[in-house]
Protein backbone atom coordinates (compact mmCIF):
# COMPACT_ATOMS: atom_id res chain seq x y z
CA UNK A 1 0.00 0.00 0.00
CA UNK A 2 1.12 3.57 -0.67
CA UNK A 3 3.05 5.24 2.15
CA UNK A 4 2.98 9.04 2.07
CA UNK A 5 5.63 11.32 3.58
CA UNK A 6 5.66 15.14 3.89
CA UNK A 7 7.26 17.04 1.03
CA UNK A 8 10.31 18.97 2.25
CA UNK A 9 13.34 20.68 0.73
CA UNK A 10 15.30 17.47 1.21
CA UNK A 11 13.11 15.53 -1.22
CA UNK A 12 13.46 17.93 -4.18
CA UNK A 13 15.88 15.58 -5.92
CA UNK A 14 13.30 12.78 -5.74
CA UNK A 15 10.48 14.91 -7.17
CA UNK A 16 12.38 16.75 -9.89
CA UNK A 17 12.67 13.85 -12.41
CA UNK A 18 8.87 13.64 -12.62
CA UNK A 19 8.50 17.36 -13.36
CA UNK A 20 11.17 17.04 -16.05
CA UNK A 21 9.15 14.39 -17.89
CA UNK A 22 6.74 17.09 -18.99
CA UNK A 23 3.43 15.30 -18.39
CA UNK A 24 1.72 18.60 -17.70
CA UNK A 25 2.43 22.34 -17.96
CA UNK A 26 0.66 23.00 -14.66
CA UNK A 27 2.73 24.80 -12.03
CA UNK A 28 1.38 22.39 -9.38
CA UNK A 29 3.83 19.71 -10.50
CA UNK A 30 7.03 21.78 -10.32
CA UNK A 31 9.32 20.95 -7.38
CA UNK A 32 9.63 24.59 -6.35
CA UNK A 33 5.87 25.03 -6.12
CA UNK A 34 5.39 21.74 -4.24
CA UNK A 35 8.03 22.63 -1.65
CA UNK A 36 7.04 26.28 -1.36
CA UNK A 37 3.39 25.42 -0.61
CA UNK A 38 4.06 22.15 1.23
CA UNK A 39 2.93 23.30 4.66
CA UNK A 40 -0.10 25.29 3.51
CA UNK A 41 -1.40 22.59 1.16
CA UNK A 42 -0.09 19.75 3.38
CA UNK A 43 1.66 18.15 0.41
CA UNK A 44 2.76 14.55 0.95
CA UNK A 45 4.28 12.23 -1.60
CA UNK A 46 4.81 8.56 -2.36
CA UNK A 47 6.80 6.98 -5.17
CA UNK A 48 6.03 3.49 -6.45
CA UNK A 49 7.18 1.90 -9.70
CA UNK A 50 8.67 5.19 -10.85
CA UNK A 51 5.34 6.99 -10.41
CA UNK A 52 4.81 10.05 -8.21
CA UNK A 53 1.68 10.22 -6.03
CA UNK A 54 0.87 13.49 -4.22
CA UNK A 55 -1.68 13.89 -1.45
CA UNK A 56 -2.81 17.39 -0.41
CA UNK A 57 -5.66 19.68 0.59
CA UNK A 58 -8.39 20.12 -1.98
CA UNK A 59 -8.20 23.46 -3.78
CA UNK A 60 -12.02 23.50 -3.82
CA UNK A 61 -12.43 22.62 -0.14
CA UNK A 62 -9.41 23.13 2.11
CA UNK A 63 -11.06 20.97 4.79
CA UNK A 64 -10.91 17.91 2.51
CA UNK A 65 -7.95 15.84 1.40
CA UNK A 66 -7.39 15.01 -2.26
CA UNK A 67 -4.70 13.88 -4.71
CA UNK A 68 -2.93 15.34 -7.69
CA UNK A 69 -3.12 13.18 -10.82
CA UNK A 70 -0.23 10.68 -10.49
CA UNK A 71 2.59 11.07 -13.03
CA UNK A 72 5.10 8.41 -13.99
CA UNK A 73 5.41 5.03 -15.64
CA UNK A 74 2.29 3.33 -14.24
CA UNK A 75 -0.83 3.52 -16.42
CA UNK A 76 -3.35 5.91 -14.91
CA UNK A 77 -5.76 3.00 -14.37
CA UNK A 78 -3.21 1.22 -12.16
CA UNK A 79 -2.35 4.43 -10.29
CA UNK A 80 -6.03 4.99 -9.55
CA UNK A 81 -6.38 1.40 -8.31
CA UNK A 82 -3.59 2.01 -5.78
CA UNK A 83 -5.19 5.25 -4.64
CA UNK A 84 -8.54 3.50 -4.26
CA UNK A 85 -6.91 0.85 -2.10
CA UNK A 86 -5.33 3.59 0.03
CA UNK A 87 -8.64 5.47 0.37
CA UNK A 88 -10.61 2.35 1.29
CA UNK A 89 -8.09 1.45 4.00
CA UNK A 90 -8.16 5.00 5.45
CA UNK A 91 -11.93 5.37 4.95
CA UNK A 92 -11.35 8.35 2.68
CA UNK A 93 -13.22 9.33 -0.49
CA UNK A 94 -11.09 9.33 -3.64
CA UNK A 95 -10.89 12.90 -4.84
CA UNK A 96 -8.56 14.66 -7.28
CA UNK A 97 -7.70 18.36 -7.18
CA UNK A 98 -5.82 20.74 -9.49
CA UNK A 99 -6.51 18.38 -12.39
CA UNK A 100 -5.16 19.80 -15.68
CA UNK A 101 -7.72 19.78 -18.49
CA UNK A 102 -5.92 17.12 -20.62
CA UNK A 103 -6.56 14.48 -17.91
CA UNK A 104 -10.32 15.00 -17.62
CA UNK A 105 -11.44 12.64 -20.41
CA UNK A 106 -9.30 9.73 -19.20
CA UNK A 107 -10.33 10.24 -15.57
CA UNK A 108 -14.00 10.40 -16.60
CA UNK A 109 -13.64 7.07 -18.42
CA UNK A 110 -11.87 5.39 -15.51
CA UNK A 111 -14.12 6.89 -12.81
CA UNK A 112 -17.60 7.28 -14.37
CA UNK A 113 -19.19 8.02 -10.97
CA UNK A 114 -17.07 11.15 -10.59
CA UNK A 115 -17.63 14.61 -12.06
CA UNK A 116 -15.29 17.48 -12.99
CA UNK A 117 -15.82 21.09 -11.89
CA UNK A 118 -13.55 23.94 -12.96
CA UNK A 119 -11.70 25.63 -10.12
CA UNK A 120 -12.33 29.37 -10.28
CA UNK A 121 -9.20 31.44 -9.78
CA UNK A 122 -6.83 28.49 -10.20
CA UNK A 123 -6.22 28.59 -13.97
CA UNK A 124 -2.60 29.11 -15.03
CA UNK A 125 -1.86 32.03 -17.36
CA UNK A 126 0.37 30.90 -20.24
CA UNK A 127 2.27 33.40 -22.41
CA UNK A 128 4.50 33.39 -25.45
CA UNK A 129 8.02 33.91 -24.08
CA UNK A 130 9.25 36.06 -26.97
CA UNK A 131 6.20 38.30 -26.65
CA UNK A 132 6.93 38.98 -22.97
CA UNK A 133 10.61 39.49 -23.71
CA UNK A 134 9.98 42.16 -26.36
CA UNK A 135 6.58 43.61 -25.35
CA UNK A 136 5.91 44.23 -29.03
CA UNK A 137 2.43 44.75 -30.44
CA UNK A 138 -0.71 46.75 -29.70
CA UNK A 139 -1.95 44.32 -27.04
CA UNK A 140 1.11 45.03 -24.88
CA UNK A 141 1.18 48.78 -25.48
CA UNK A 142 0.38 49.70 -21.85
CA UNK A 143 2.98 47.29 -20.47
CA UNK A 144 5.59 48.57 -22.92
CA UNK A 145 4.83 52.18 -21.95
CA UNK A 146 5.24 51.40 -18.26
CA UNK A 147 8.54 49.63 -18.93
CA UNK A 148 9.75 52.61 -20.98
CA UNK A 149 8.67 54.96 -18.20
CA UNK A 150 10.81 52.97 -15.76
CA UNK A 151 13.83 53.19 -18.08
CA UNK A 152 13.30 56.93 -18.61
CA UNK A 153 12.87 57.75 -14.92
CA UNK A 154 15.49 55.31 -13.63
CA UNK A 155 18.37 55.56 -16.12
CA UNK A 156 20.83 54.21 -13.58
CA UNK A 157 19.51 50.88 -12.36
CA UNK A 158 21.15 47.52 -11.77
CA UNK A 159 19.57 44.23 -12.78
CA UNK A 160 21.46 41.06 -11.97
CA UNK A 161 20.93 37.37 -11.30
CA UNK A 162 20.69 36.72 -7.57
CA UNK A 163 23.57 35.24 -5.66
CA UNK A 164 23.80 34.12 -2.05
CA UNK A 165 25.24 37.54 -1.23
CA UNK A 166 21.87 39.08 -2.12
CA UNK A 167 19.84 36.83 0.16
CA UNK A 168 19.86 38.95 3.37
CA UNK A 169 18.79 42.08 1.48
CA UNK A 170 16.12 40.22 -0.50
CA UNK A 171 14.70 38.85 2.75
CA UNK A 172 14.47 42.39 4.16
CA UNK A 173 12.78 43.58 0.96
CA UNK A 174 10.19 40.79 1.20
CA UNK A 175 9.56 41.48 4.90
CA UNK A 176 8.89 45.15 4.07
CA UNK A 177 6.56 44.10 1.24
CA UNK A 178 4.72 41.77 3.62
CA UNK A 179 4.40 44.43 6.32
CA UNK A 180 2.96 47.05 3.97
CA UNK A 181 0.22 44.63 2.86
CA UNK A 182 -0.75 43.14 6.22
CA UNK A 183 -4.11 44.92 6.39
CA UNK A 184 -5.46 43.12 3.31
CA UNK A 185 -3.83 39.71 3.54
CA UNK A 186 -5.83 36.53 3.92
CA UNK A 187 -4.28 33.31 5.25
CA UNK A 188 -3.01 32.23 1.82
CA UNK A 189 -1.44 35.61 1.04
CA UNK A 190 0.17 35.76 4.48
CA UNK A 191 1.60 32.27 4.01
CA UNK A 192 2.89 33.20 0.54
CA UNK A 193 4.77 36.20 1.94
CA UNK A 194 6.29 34.12 4.72
CA UNK A 195 7.24 31.30 2.36
CA UNK A 196 8.80 33.71 -0.15
CA UNK A 197 11.25 34.70 2.56
CA UNK A 198 11.92 31.06 3.50
CA UNK A 199 12.51 30.20 -0.17
CA UNK A 200 15.04 32.99 -0.60
CA UNK A 201 16.90 31.92 2.53
CA UNK A 202 17.21 28.45 0.99
CA UNK A 203 18.07 29.70 -2.49
CA UNK A 204 21.15 27.48 -2.77
CA UNK A 205 19.14 24.37 -1.91
CA UNK A 206 16.33 25.21 -4.32
CA UNK A 207 18.82 25.96 -7.10
CA UNK A 208 16.27 28.18 -8.85
CA UNK A 209 17.11 31.24 -10.97
CA UNK A 210 16.17 34.59 -9.45
CA UNK A 211 16.75 38.22 -10.34
CA UNK A 212 16.69 41.62 -8.66
CA UNK A 213 16.58 45.26 -9.71
CA UNK A 214 18.43 47.79 -7.55
CA UNK A 215 18.22 51.58 -7.58
CA UNK A 216 20.70 53.52 -5.46
CA UNK A 217 21.84 50.15 -4.12
CA UNK A 218 18.35 49.36 -2.82
CA UNK A 219 16.22 46.46 -4.09
CA UNK A 220 13.03 47.65 -5.80
CA UNK A 221 11.98 44.39 -7.49
CA UNK A 222 12.62 40.67 -7.13
CA UNK A 223 11.52 37.55 -9.00
CA UNK A 224 12.16 33.81 -8.82
CA UNK A 225 11.29 31.04 -11.25
CA UNK A 226 11.92 27.54 -12.52
CA UNK A 227 12.58 26.15 -15.98
CA UNK A 228 11.22 22.77 -17.06
CA UNK A 229 11.01 21.66 -20.66
CA UNK A 230 10.09 24.64 -22.82
CA UNK A 231 8.40 26.59 -20.00
CA UNK A 232 9.59 29.21 -17.53
CA UNK A 233 7.46 29.21 -14.36
CA UNK A 234 7.31 32.46 -12.38
CA UNK A 235 6.81 31.54 -8.72
CA UNK A 236 7.54 34.90 -7.09
CA UNK A 237 7.41 38.45 -8.43
CA UNK A 238 7.48 41.47 -6.12
CA UNK A 239 8.06 45.14 -6.94
CA UNK A 240 7.76 48.45 -5.09
CA UNK A 241 4.49 50.02 -6.12
CA UNK A 242 5.84 53.55 -5.79
CA UNK A 243 8.43 52.89 -8.52
CA UNK A 244 6.51 53.25 -11.80
CA UNK A 245 7.18 50.34 -14.14
CA UNK A 246 9.29 48.33 -11.69
CA UNK A 247 7.02 45.28 -12.03
CA UNK A 248 7.15 45.43 -15.84
CA UNK A 249 10.91 45.91 -15.73
CA UNK A 250 11.67 42.90 -13.53
CA UNK A 251 9.37 40.75 -15.66
CA UNK A 252 10.98 41.71 -18.97
CA UNK A 253 14.58 41.77 -17.76
CA UNK A 254 14.29 38.40 -16.02
CA UNK A 255 12.63 36.72 -18.99
CA UNK A 256 15.32 38.04 -21.35
CA UNK A 257 17.94 36.81 -18.90
CA UNK A 258 16.36 33.34 -18.88
CA UNK A 259 16.05 33.24 -22.68
CA UNK A 260 19.74 34.02 -23.03
CA UNK A 261 20.61 30.95 -20.95
CA UNK A 262 17.78 28.52 -21.72
CA UNK A 263 17.44 28.51 -25.50
CA UNK A 264 14.52 26.04 -25.42
CA UNK A 265 12.07 28.30 -23.53
CA UNK A 266 8.95 28.91 -25.61
CA UNK A 267 6.32 29.68 -22.96
CA UNK A 268 6.04 31.49 -19.64
CA UNK A 269 3.63 30.28 -16.95
CA UNK A 270 2.76 33.16 -14.60
CA UNK A 271 0.49 30.90 -12.55
CA UNK A 272 -2.99 31.64 -11.18
CA UNK A 273 -4.77 34.77 -9.96
CA UNK A 274 -6.61 33.11 -7.00
CA UNK A 275 -9.67 35.19 -7.84
CA UNK A 276 -7.95 38.48 -6.90
CA UNK A 277 -9.41 41.17 -9.22
CA UNK A 278 -6.22 43.24 -9.32
CA UNK A 279 -4.02 40.24 -9.98
CA UNK A 280 -6.43 38.98 -12.65
CA UNK A 281 -6.36 42.31 -14.44
CA UNK A 282 -2.54 42.45 -14.29
CA UNK A 283 -2.15 38.93 -15.69
CA UNK A 284 -4.67 39.52 -18.47
CA UNK A 285 -2.83 42.72 -19.43
CA UNK A 286 0.16 40.61 -20.51
CA UNK A 287 -2.05 39.00 -23.21
CA UNK A 288 -1.90 35.25 -22.39
CA UNK A 289 -1.97 32.89 -25.35
CA UNK A 290 -4.00 30.36 -23.36
CA UNK A 291 -5.41 29.54 -19.96
CA UNK A 292 -4.53 26.18 -18.42
CA UNK A 293 -7.68 25.38 -16.49
CA UNK A 294 -7.66 23.11 -13.45
CA UNK A 295 -10.52 21.02 -12.15
CA UNK A 296 -11.79 19.32 -9.03
CA UNK A 297 -12.74 15.72 -9.77
CA UNK A 298 -15.05 14.24 -7.13
CA UNK A 299 -17.51 11.41 -6.66
CA UNK A 300 -21.15 12.21 -7.32
CA UNK A 301 -23.74 11.62 -4.60
CA UNK A 302 -25.46 8.94 -6.67
CA UNK A 303 -24.02 6.30 -8.95
CA UNK A 304 -24.50 6.85 -12.66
Amino acid sequence: MLQFNPITIECIDKITPFAQKGYTDSCDYTPGNLVMWARFMQYQYAIEENTLFVKCKSQADMASMAFLVPIGELPLSESIARLQEYCEFHKQTLRFTAVPEPFIDELSTLLPNHRAAQLDGWSDYIYDAESLATLRGKALNKKRNRYNKFIAEQPVYDYHRCTLNDVPEIAKFLVADRDCQHNREDNMRCYEQWQCIATVKNLKIYDQPAGVIKIDNQIVAFTLGEVFGDTLYIHIEKAKREIAGAAEAINQLFINDMLSEYKNIRMVNREEDLGDPGLRQAKKAYNPIKMLHRYEFTKTTAAI
